[in-house]
């Protein structure tokens, strides 16, 4: 849900429970809610303060009072913009019930004096799953993903074994390594070749050993979210289209089969200029 919503949302609880609200308080509760129940959630716990103060009204204190109490974060709405940039791409996740979020994904490669390592950063290594006092634990696979994409790349002739990667989550988020991988693959790539990608740009997909975009979860949320962020274009595997995906308005969804889509799409080309990639098949076809 956009903020605008929350605070509509927001609004219909605090007239049903027959109590005021300024303006900036109805924000102020939007600002620390990811969705609806989370709001009306909010609002009946500063219901009951308020009328155990003997008070017909909500007031920024006591909104105040229930983050720290409760301890909640502010949502991250991230904006994206018309930039290009180096070895960051934005990948998409799911973070709850049908609500996704822009994951941002940045990697850095620094030549290795011998053979190159792998650093991954900013991940939640677990995450508990599931309530009424039944949970259970996953493991990030982001690791194994990272191990995947670097064959992918090795493949394609990109001397990624000649570099130490470091690929980095900001916020700390639980990732769900496969659905990443397109991501992650297009930032180590764009990071050695040292070519921009467009930041307008947002993508989700498994990677295969042999460079295919496999089918993920949660599609529809992601795109949804990547909308929200101004993102003009999205990048979905081929087996996830869907006709409804293709009528949201101010975003193209583009399906890909493979890696080399997805390098098409995102890599911003100088003029005339020929990809990496590009140059090996061309080199491949001539022998």
């Amino acid at each position: 849900m956009t903020a605008d919503e929350l605070v509509e949302v927001a609004q219909n609880a605090v007239e049903k429970v027959h109590l005021d609200i300024a303006k900036p308080g109805l924000k102020q509760i939007a600002k620390f809610a990811r969705n609806g129940r989370e709001v009306v959630n909010m609002v009946q716990i500063l219901a009951g303060l308020a009328q155990t103060n003997d008070r017909k009204s909500i007031t920024s204190e006591d909104i105040e009072w229930v983050v720290e109490s409760s301890q909640l974060s502010p949502r991250m709405d991230r904006m994206v913009d018309d930039s290009k940039a180096i070895g960051l791409v934005n990948g998409l996740a799911v973070t709850g019930p049908n609500t996704g979020a822009l994951l941002e994904i940045e990697v850095t490669v620094i030549p290795a004096k011998e053979k190159g390592n792998i650093t991954i950063t900013g991940i939640v290594e677990e995450e508990s799953i599931g309530n009424s006092g039944k949970s259970i634990r996953r493991k990030s696979m982001a690791k194994g993903s990272i191990e995947n994409v670097v064959t992918v790349l090795r493949s394609m002739g990109v001397p990624a074994e000649q570099y130490d990667i470091h690929v980095n989550f900001p916020g700390g988020v639980p990732v769900d390594g496969p659905s990443a991988g397109t991501a992650m693959a297009t930032a180590i790539y764009s990071a050695i070749y040292r070519i921009p990608v467009s930041q307008t740009v947002a993508m989700t997909g498994e990677m295969s050993i042999h460079g295919k975009v496999k089918p993920v979860g949660g599609v529809s949320a992601k795109v949804r979210a990547a909308q929200l962020a101004g993102v003009k274009r999205v990048l979905i595997p081929k087996e996830n289209d869907q006709p409804l995906l293709h009528q949201l308005e101010g975003i193209s969804v583009e399906v890909v089969d493979n890696f080399e889509d997805v390098l098409s799409f995102c890599l911003e080309r100088e003029e005339e200029q020929v990809f990496p990639f590009e140059q090996i098949a061309i080199n491949k076809k001539s022998i």
